[in-house]
């Protein structure tokens, strides 16, 4: 098959990164993929590091919907993307498949429900994202759930480590990988560290992550006395950081799945994550993590000092999880979960 995927956002992020990983898994099955992008440096130099051919394309994007034409199927990532798609539909005629990552309903305008009219299947990275679209309206007939991937833990660089380890030399590192946005709610966590802080002295928190709110947060920590958070922007390779954490923390109040906590799966870090969409499917609690309610700061607090000091616990939700990422969330298995959707939404015609 040649399949067209389209992503028009700015940045690289676990939705970028699952699109390439998605790509990769395709080749190995023998299908031809392309990519329709934005001008995005960090996105598009990756995918075309791995040869994939790419068209970058600039504002009006509906003026290149011409570029989805002369494929099997054309597969949108995100809400520009789909647009255009839908749009350009009564053209190329090809099927549309969409991804849906999020847990927040669409609106329910005009044009959003014209737009997801068009949607032949979709692909839906957790139970809780399906049940939102079929609440919404969209036909649960036409929805897979097919969660994202996580890739096998890498190789680290020593260096970065070693300056790292340096750092935070004699602490125990509670580190969060994510944007600062409203939905991943920092503040929570920032509240948790203040109530750890009152029982234990020897625990720094990590935060990786660029975003908006970086100044509102940073002086929410000086606020609260805070000095041992530090907020180390984004990183272009945030994997290094895995290799210090103690522990992985997750304090969102809207996701889809969690991508980052794969990712601390396959790194062998206990996680600890609020209950916040897809995310009870993945932590399973007392299993592959602990849970706390959302916006729980003194529940998130207590369970990361439960993780700290309970090395048998810590122990076992690290085996289970890993066991967890290896059966259900490889990068091949979603390749092939999404070749069978292809295949049926060609064969509905």
């Amino acid at each position: 098959m040649r399949i067209v995927h389209i992503n028009l956002e700015r940045s690289w992020r676990g939705g970028e990164r699952q699109v390439l990983y998605l790509m990769e898994g395709l080749r190995r099955l023998g299908h031809d993929c392309h990519l329709i992008a934005r001008r995005n440096e960090a996105f598009v130099s990756r995918v075309l590091e791995r040869d994939f051919p790419v068209h970058v394309i600039s504002k009006p994007y509906l003026k290149r919907g011409s570029l989805l034409s002369g494929f099997h199927v054309v597969h949108a990532h995100e809400t520009r993307g789909l647009q255009v798609a839908a749009v350009w539909k009564y053209v190329n005629r090809s099927p549309l498949v969409f991804t849906r990552r999020v847990d927040n309903p669409p609106s329910g305008n005009p044009l959003t429900r014209f737009v997801y009219y068009r949607v032949d299947g979709m692909g839906v990275i957790s139970r809780a994202i399906g049940q939102v679209m079929t609440a919404w309206g969209f036909d649960p007939c036409r929805i897979r759930v097919i969660p994202s991937a996580v890739q096998a833990a890498r190789e680290p660089h020593m260096e970065t480590v070693s300056r790292l380890r340096e750092r935070f030399k004699g602490r125990k590192v509670v580190g969060c990988v994510a944007s600062l946005e409203k939905r991943k709610d920092h503040r929570t966590l920032l509240k948790a560290a203040s109530l750890i802080r009152g029982r234990r002295d020897d625990v720094d928190f990590v935060l990786v992550g660029g975003g908006a709110l970086r100044p509102d947060l940073e002086e929410e920590a000086r606020r609260l006395g805070l000095f041992n958070v530090s907020f180390e922007g984004y990183q272009d390779d945030p994997y290094s950081y895995y290799f210090i954490f103690d522990l992985f923390v997750l304090t969102s109040r809207q996701e889809g799945l969690g991508s980052a906590i794969l990712d601390a799966f396959a790194y062998g870090v206990p996680v600890v994550a609020t209950a916040a969409g897809g995310v009870p499917e993945i932590v399973r609690d007392e299993e592959t993590g602990l849970l706390a309610d959302i916006g729980d700061a003194r529940g998130v607090a207590e369970s990361i000092l439960r993780i700290l000091g309970d090395h048998d616990l810590r122990d076992r939700c690290v085996r289970r999880a890993g066991e967890l990422a290896n059966e259900g969330y490889s990068l091949d298995g979603m390749a092939m979960a999404y070749e069978l959707l292809y295949r049926e939404v060609i064969a509905r015609g």
